[in-house]
């Protein structure tokens, strides 16, 4: 690991991180950052707002930003220099996870998970959130993955504190796959972008490591299990189809889609890595519980 300039040297846990062009975006216990020169400066978007607000995940496309929160989604057309909310319903939920369809540009669709009110989804970029919870009866979701054909097959994967759940037509109606329960909950899933061919889907459990299906979420093993021992925060598969697997002291990669296992970083044992951001090697950014920012590599 190589150092570079913190957010903020208090501890501030970073939950999220995203990229839009040159903008990169941190969901941080303290608010929602933006950096413009690759992660060496950071700003608090959320300063100007009147109530100091905790941002648990953010996404971006464009110039528009959402930032998940206690309750509601935060949205920005502006790459984060003015906000909208958008509230949830009551009982505020948490927001847990966001996730835009890889069709966003066209459909406008954009998926929040919460920790305690299953799945919001909005058609309208944003603007509006609508609960679709028909079968999801673990409503206590922490990670949500679109298929990379979602224009054509209308998939969308929920990580759940007790398996995973999956939906055919959008998120309105959900179906539990055979995810071990005994393995759950699932903190992490990340698709293949050859999913219409290989039907391979990564699940990243809190302490039973890296699960893979290879056919759409029907049947699992578990893989790498010298290695992902304790919980996989973030998976990452990259366009090119390089699997990062983000552990707490660690970051391990393959080039062969997780048959094996030829790239690894290590953290100091004082920070703990919540987050992750791929792409290039030597864009990859990881999130720590301290508030560190730092580059993969």
């Amino acid at each position: 690991m190589t150092t570079t300039t913190n957010i903020n040297i208090q501890p501030d846990a970073v939950y999220a991180l995203a990229r839009s062009g040159a903008n990169l975006y941190a969901a941080r216990a303290s608010g929602c950052y933006r950096s413009q020169d690759g992660g060496v400066t950071w700003r608090n978007l959320f300063a100007t707002l009147d109530t100091p607000l905790a941002a648990t995940a953010v996404v971006a496309a464009g110039d528009t930003v959402l930032a998940g929160v206690k309750g509601a989604v935060l949205r920005s057309d502006d790459a984060g220099e003015s906000w909208q909310t958008v509230g949830l319903s009551a009982p505020p939920p948490l927001v847990a996870a966001l996730a835009v369809s890889p069709n966003y540009a066209e459909d406008g669709i954009v998926a929040a998970g919460t920790s305690d009110a299953g799945v919001f989804v909005s058609t309208d970029r944003g603007a509006s959130w609508i609960p679709w919870n028909f079968g999801l009866v673990d409503q206590h979701v922490y990670t949500l993955a679109f298929s990379p054909d979602f224009a054509a097959d209308g998939t969308l994967f929920a990580g759940t504190e007790s398996g995973i759940f999956r939906s055919h037509n959008g998120g309105r109606s959900w179906r539990e796959v055979p995810f071990p329960m005994d393995a759950a909950p699932v903190l992490s899933l990340s698709i293949s972008p050859a999913f219409r061919r290989d039907g391979r889907l990564y699940a990243g459990t809190e302490a039973h490591g890296l699960w893979l299906s290879d056919d759409g979420g029907s049947t699992w093993q578990r893989i790498l299990r010298d290695r992902a021992t304790a919980a996989v925060n973030a998976i990452q598969v990259t366009p090119a189809g390089v699997v990062w697997l983000l552990l707490e002291d660690g970051l391990i990669g393959s080039s062969d889609a997780g048959h094996t296992w030829d790239r690894s970083y290590s953290f100091p044992p004082d920070r703990l890595a919540l987050t992750l951001l791929a792409g290039e090697p030597s864009t990859m950014l990881v999130g720590f519980s301290n508030g560190d920012v730092l580059p993969a590599g």
